[in-house]
């Protein structure tokens, strides 16, 4: 396995060190916060934030496996390992499972995904010689890990939390308690399990001829007989709770304990993140959360750290809510802005050449004393300093606004030292309910954001930090706007996503920014197209300024555009609905995503939209929308979740960065930004060489719009001409008959749309 994995990493790296080949998918999952591990032989597998990598300590060899190098999918939820079987088993967040051998071998079993079953969710996985039992909200699924297929099925009517046996009996700690079974018995049988303590359990070991399980509030030994129980350990709450290498460990947040018998306890105090723990030979390996994968010594009764952490470069969270390059960065917020109560770590981090830089979250100790008890929580946005590119901001959904210079932390701004204001500023904790969104930045440095369910929803920074409040009564005090629009007009426009006054918001300043009386304004809460046909979305996600001035609006309703921005201030307005012809012979059209909830658009160098929805994936249409060009589901293509949350198009290669709620991934499209001027020095094309073994795509980048580009040999005959698409054209390296170019030297003669401008290079087929 170690030299499959290899392999897999090398070729890895080899493509990242080159120009991610068009229509190329790559994966970015985060291997920062270790959860659980399993030590096998030479290697430990680690599972971080549902994402599998493997460390081998002997020359600290890292690899990672992804769903696009064999995974059969994302969001690991659980993994356990049979020594009988010399097999790891996976199990995803959808009911999919894995089976790998010790070689790499992958079986892939989507059984329990396809079943259509209530409670099938797998809570809990526990594994006898080469059975794996999987504890679900049903009862229990029996596998055999070294056959590959399922058993049996026992659908008791229990959420079962853990499972364990002694032989001659089966234990469950369920929702309702714990219950046994003789395993002569009728398993099938629902009579067949009794109930033998009523407390909610959760995992739990056949340990010392006791029930060794854990409960919230300690360590517990259960006499399975008698169901008697006996706190084992006395403290809060604990963590985990583990059986590895005939000893049992367990951690609360400040002390670590083990037993060899349940008689034999020993405690050692200190503070940490323990999550997990593999044990071989007194050597721990140790699952520590944000700290990520470390090993420990046992020495006396003490533990000292021998190796780690193992964390290799990624992102800190899967979590990719809002993003947005700048210049060869890319900018991500990790949180989520919502009425529901989720609580995102607070996540602010950028990629650059393929590294990944997290910004320290804000934590407690940055707070004022008095702030006790604050839940810090989902970022927001994330901007960078157009005259500075080491100075950032993070906006939080609930905590206010953070300022970054060189990668610290340097300022907290909030309701006690800054205008930004509580949503409940008389409750005792107001410092929980600091709205903050939208952050960006226009033409004159002002930084600008949202502050939803207070009196004044648009605040300004300036760049000498003075601070500006527009109020406008339309949107005073409304329940979320998270989406700016500085247009290229000058207007500014803004979402009100729900409830009350809700809509899109324009405003013009007319040029006097601290001075609102003479400013223009509206909102519109519902939609009237072309045709009049009226719709009332019940939210109101996003705004998008195409190369063209265009601005496309997304809804719950659907996609809908503003030809002219000016006009949206006018009182007979009226949005664009574009229209696709069914091409059938009846002479109708249909109105382009009606109906489809809307998250994001992006614009690439094309003008073409990237299109992201809540639950159908993402499009890619034309850039007048007419033309459905490409679109990509779960199902079809390597795109991690149907709920894309954000898309970012580099401007410069073309790559298409795809946010969604199972993290992120990339497309390698066509489309960049056009150069203004045709220039020899400017222009690439790659592969050159192209090589017998390759059959992907040639770009030639550099051009600019709409330039006409021509495929000579080198005495002149065309062998294949096209358009760029924006400042690039994509060519499947064959001639107009669709076949393959022999050998040689040809040149790639590319002229400006109005061919006043040609440029010539050259490009070596081998075959």
């Amino acid at each position: 396995m170690k030299r499959i994995l290899l392999v897999l990493t090398l070729l890895f790296l080899s493509l990242s060190a080159l120009p991610q080949a068009i229509g190329q998918w790559q994966v970015y999952p985060s291997y920062w916060k270790a959860t659980r591990n399993i030590l096998v032989d030479d290697r430990v597998y680690s599972l971080c934030d549902g994402n599998l990598l493997v460390y081998y300590p002997s020359d600290g060899e890292v690899q990672t496996l992804d769903c696009l190098n064999g995974l059969g999918g994302v969001h690991i939820s659980y993994m356990a390992y049979s020594d009988e079987a010399h097999r790891l088993m996976l199990v995803y967040a959808d009911g999919g499972i894995d089976l790998m051998d010790d070689q790499g071998a992958l079986q892939y079993l989507p059984d329990l995904k396809n079943k259509v079953l209530a409670g099938k969710e797998v809570k809990g996985v526990s594994v006898h010689g080469s059975m794996a039992y999987l504890c679900t909200g049903f009862g229990i699924v029996e596998l055999d890990m070294k056959e590959g297929v399922f058993r049996n099925t026992y659908r008791l009517g229990l959420s079962v939390n853990g499972m364990t046996t002694d032989g001659s009996h089966i234990f469950l700690t369920t929702t309702k308690g714990v219950y046994v079974a003789d395993c002569s018995d009728n398993l099938f049988q629902v009579d067949s399990w009794k109930c033998v303590n009523t407390s909610q359990f959760y995992e739990v070991y056949w340990f010392d001829n006791l029930l060794v399980t854990r409960h919230k509030q300690g360590i517990y030994a259960l006499n399975a007989a008698t169901g008697k129980i006996a706190r084992l350990v006395k403290g809060g709450s604990f963590g985990f709770l583990r059986l590895t290498d005939g000893m049992l460990y367990w951690a609360g947040s400040d002390e670590v304990g083990w037993c060899s018998t349940t008689d034999k306890a020993q405690t050692v105090e200190m503070d940490n993140e323990w999550l997990d723990v593999s044990a071989k030979a007194g050597t721990l390996w140790v699952s520590e959360g944000m700290q990520g994968l470390r090993c420990y010594g046992v020495e006396g009764n003490s533990l000292q750290p021998t190796a780690g952490p193992v964390q290799p470069n990624s992102p800190a969270h899967d979590l990719f809510y809002r993003m947005q390059w700048a210049g060869d960065r890319l900018l991500v917020a990790g949180g989520i802005n919502t009425v529901e109560s989720i609580y995102n770590p607070p996540t602010a981090m950028y990629m650059q050449h393929g590294e990944w830089v997290n910004l320290p979250p804000l934590t407690a100790e940055d707070c004022p004393d008095s702030y006790e008890g604050m839940v810090i929580s989902n970022t927001t946005s994330l901007v960078q300093d157009p005259a500075d590119e080491n100075h950032h901001f993070a906006s939080l959904h609930r905590n206010g606004l953070c300022e970054y210079r060189d990668g610290q932390l340097v300022h907290f701004y909030h309701s006690d030292n800054s205008p930004l204001r509580s949503i409940l500023p008389s409750v005792s904790k107001y410092y929980n309910y600091v709205s903050c969104a939208g952050l960006q930045y226009d033409v004159d440095g002002n930084l600008w954001m949202l502050c939803s369910e207070t009196d004044t929803i648009v605040r300004v920074m300036k760049p000498e930090g003075r601070w500006v409040a527009l109020y406008y009564s339309e949107i005073a005090g409304v329940s979320m706007c998270d989406d700016y629009l500085l247009h290229s007009s000058g207007l500014v426009f803004l979402n009100s996503r729900r409830t009350t006054h809700k809509g899109f918001f324009c405003f013009d300043t007319r040029g006097t920014l601290e001075n609102t009386i003479d400013d223009l304004h509206v909102l519109r809460s519902t939609i009237v197209n072309q045709d009049g046909t009226s719709y009332a979305p019940n939210e109101f996600y996003c705004l998008t300024e195409d190369l063209d001035g265009r601005i496309w609006c997304g809804t719950d309703l659907g996609l809908f555009v503003i030809n002219d921005a000016r006009a949206f201030l006018d009182s007979d307005f009226r949005y664009e609905q574009v229209k696709i012809a069914r091409n059938d012979g009846s002479g109708l059209a249909d109105y382009l995503l009606n109906g489809v909830s809307v998250s994001c658009v992006t614009v690439d160098g094309a003008n073409r939209k990237w299109v992201g929805t809540h639950s159908n994936g993402v499009y890619l249409i034309s850039a007048d929308g007419t033309e459905l060009i490409h679109h990509f589901t779960a199902s079809d293509s390597p795109l991690l979740s149907d709920a894309v949350q954000c898309v970012a198009v580099n401007p410069v290669s073309g790559m298409v960065m795809i946010g969604t709620d199972a993290g992120l991934c990339s497309y390698a499209d066509t489309a960049t930004r056009p150069e203004e001027e045709l220039d020899k020095d400017n222009v690439t094309v790659f592969p050159n060489p192209v090589r017998p073994d390759y059959n992907g795509t040639v770009v030639v980048r550099g051009l600019t719009m709409d330039s006409e580009v021509k495929i000579l040999t080198s005495s002149g005959r065309l062998v294949y001409s096209g358009t760029s698409e924006g400042g690039t054209f994509a060519w499947n390296g064959r001639d107009a008959q669709g076949r393959r170019l022999a050998s040689g030297v040809y040149h790639v003669v590319a002229s400006n749309a109005e061919g006043k401008k040609a440029i010539v290079t050259r490009i070596i087929f081998i075959r």
